[in-house]
């Protein structure tokens, strides 16, 4: 369950080896990049102040419950991020886990170069974390049209459904894969853990991947948006109970739920 209140500062603390940073310039309110370092495994990066309710809800609301996720992930888990963004679910779980594989797929530029730039300067980053510049689908296509805000600037809520989000007023034409040809291209049997955050693309994914690929994955966590009457939270944990997996799921907001699913 994401966490409110005072107790994100005991997160910050625990995840962030420079916490004053974060501190000092919200006393400031200067909006000026900010420069952190990870524990206990050190990771260096850097927040703009567009991605910083990013930071907030992953290095201190933890949205993933990363704590939870150290004690049931083997030593060097395959993890698969769909919605990567810059990558700040797979620093924090870096720096908890140090021997992860992870293959991060993120479809908008802007914030594929903000994770290059981590890699760069991050031996561990580098070799744990596969950047792929695509969109990722359920059903089998070249390209996806995705709707994005009109910035260069790293957003957040860039999605492929028409009206998902009113700032969305940029279309994009992304090279795309499927869930399907992802599972396909990974020599181990099971995938540890899927992290999916698509803004409504995670319907497509996981509805249109056949059952028997989606049981390759032993652990979910997804941001689900309800949508419609037929595309929402309701619907999408009950199709993964069929699948086998067990479902627990708590509210973000007035329509965004952190979704956890594991294999019974």
């Amino acid at each position: 369950m994401p966490v409110a209140g005072p107790r994100r500062y005991t997160n910050l603390f625990r995840n962030i080896g420079n916490p004053f940073e974060y501190i000092l310039d919200k006393l400031h309110d200067r909006g000026r990049m900010l420069h952190f370092v990870t524990k206990p495994n050190k990771i260096a990066f850097d927040v703009p102040a567009s991605l910083y309710q990013v930071f907030k809800e992953i290095f201190m609301a933890d949205v993933y419950n990363v704590g939870a996720l150290m004690r049931v992930l083997p030593d060097d888990p395959l993890v698969i991020d769909i919605g990567a963004n810059a990558g700040f679910f797979d620093i924090l779980l870096l720096s908890k886990i140090k021997n992860a594989q992870i293959y991060a797929y993120e479809p908008l530029s802007s914030n594929i170069e903000r994770m290059r730039s981590v890699a760069s300067s991050n031996r561990r980053f580098d070799k744990s974390v596969t950047i792929n510049p695509f969109a990722v689908t359920g059903t089998s296509c070249e390209m996806l049209r995705l709707y994005a805000q009109d910035t260069e600037d790293n957003q957040v809520v860039a999605s492929s459904l028409k009206g998902f989000n009113t700032d969305n007023t940029k279309e994009l034409w992304i090279p795309a894969i499927s869930l399907s040809e992802i599972v396909a291209n990974i020599p181990k049997a099971k995938i540890d853990l899927l992290k999916m955050d698509c803004e409504g693309g995670e319907y497509d994914i996981v509805l249109n991947t056949p059952p028997d690929v989606v049981r390759r994955i032993e652990r979910m966590l997804v941001e689900v948006h309800d949508v419609d009457s037929q595309f929402n939270i309701n619907t999408f944990s009950r199709y993964l109970g069929e699948l086998g997996y067990d479902v627990n799921y708590t509210s973000i907001n007035g329509f965004c739920y952190a979704l956890e699913a594991c294999k019974k």
